[in-house]
């Protein structure tokens, strides 16, 4: 079964999962409230492309790693792989198309929410400041970024987590600190910041990824 087989099957489970729902629909009405709460508690109109930004690359890339480590290990506990493995089937693809599936329906989430973030500023101001254009880039690369680092630790979590308790610890402890550093050109204030930001979660994902194959690898089921 080649890898593209597998990612569509795996983007039909995981879509019409109760998670992804939340995130589509569930996760820009969070986001519109906290901008009204945010207005009315400090007075300070902060775009609403930045605070969906935010929103979405720290709650939606959480929920993706969770998801990700859940499923793997409960399909290992369950030996779900000794049936997948039956066939001349490698194992990364497995893997590979779990991370490609989630990271495709948390980056449409991610989008929908800069999306309606844009409509929110645009019916509320009247019309849109050439700010919001200008940092829509980066905005989206900061998101997709950390949801790609995010969703590699899941998988990695997964891989070697023994149990669905400690893999959610180590997704919440571990996986939410590796997800920040697509902030820090940002935060440093460097020239050619969201350059650097793509580039660092190619890296740091790819460096997850490699970690959980070269596991998943050598594991006996």
């Amino acid at each position: 079964m080649s890898l593209a087989l597998l990612s569509i099957d795996e983007l039909r489970g995981f879509y019409k999962s109760k998670v992804m729902l939340f995130l589509w629909v569930g996760l820009p009405i969070i986001a519109i409230l906290f901008r009204f709460v945010q207005v009315s508690t400090t007075g300070q109109d902060i775009s609403f492309t930045v605070i969906s930004t935010l929103i979405v690359s720290s709650l939606a890339g959480t929920l993706a790693s969770v998801m990700l480590a859940v499923s793997i290990i409960n399909e290992k506990n369950r030996h779900v792989y000794e049936l997948f493995l039956i066939r001349p089937l490698k194992r990364r693809n497995i893997l590979f198309s779990k991370y490609l599936s989630v990271y495709l329906c948390v980056a449409i989430a991610s989008l929908i929410s800069v999306l309606v973030g844009i409509v929110t500023d645009f019916i509320i101001g009247g019309t849109l400041s050439p700010a919001v254009f200008d940092s829509l880039g980066q905005s989206l690369a900061i998101s997709f970024s950390m949801i790609a680092i995010a969703c590699a630790a899941g998988v990695l979590i997964g891989v070697a987590s023994p149990s669905v308790l400690v893999g959610a610890i180590l997704v919440i402890y571990g996986g939410n600190q590796i997800s920040v550093i697509p902030l820090l050109p940002t935060l440093l204030n460097t020239s050619n910041a969201t350059l650097i930001t793509i580039a660092l979660a190619v890296v740091t994902a790819a460096a997850l990824l490699a970690g959980a194959v070269a596991l998943f690898e050598r594991k006996q089921f």
